[in-house]
């Protein structure tokens, strides 16, 4: 027991002594998180017959990524989604009005989504494939 207080309290020191973003922890860490999180990276919505594609998760960890690329159905990552800018007062808010893409409805089949982290890494591209039924 005092040997697991003492691994938690060296493992919460050295993580608050480290470099850290707006969200109070490393930027390491921010980037395990939104890789691990990458089933909400984006979600879609049938709405008044268009489709939303949403980036809300994406916009929640914004203070960790630079940039996000994206590219419909099998074409090129050659779109951008401009994110929020970081407010290290609020960095998982989001304030945006509209943070998602609205479509024609049948537009599209999938998106593929790329990160570009803070640290200037490269997430892999990551598709989504859109499903009717599951298109809240």
């Amino acid at each position: 027991m005092a040997r697991s207080l003492l691994r938690s309290a060296l493992l919460a020191s050295a993580l608050l002594a480290g470099p850290a973003c707006a969200q109070g922890m490393p930027p390491e860490q921010i980037k395990q998180i939104v890789e691990m999180t990458r089933a909400n990276w984006v979600s879609f919505r049938d709405w008044d017959g268009r489709l939303l594609i949403y980036f809300t998760h994406l916009e929640a960890w914004k203070c960790g990524i630079d940039v996000v690329f994206y590219g419909f159905d099998d074409g090129p990552l050659d779109r951008m989604w401009e994110l929020e800018a970081c407010d290290p007062a609020a960095p998982n808010a989001v304030t945006r009005d509209m943070p998602y893409l609205s479509l024609p409805a049948g537009s599209v089949r999938s998106i593929m989504v790329q990160l570009i982290y803070k640290d200037g890494t490269k997430s892999s591209p990551e598709t989504f494939v859109y499903n009717p039924a599951t298109a809240r």
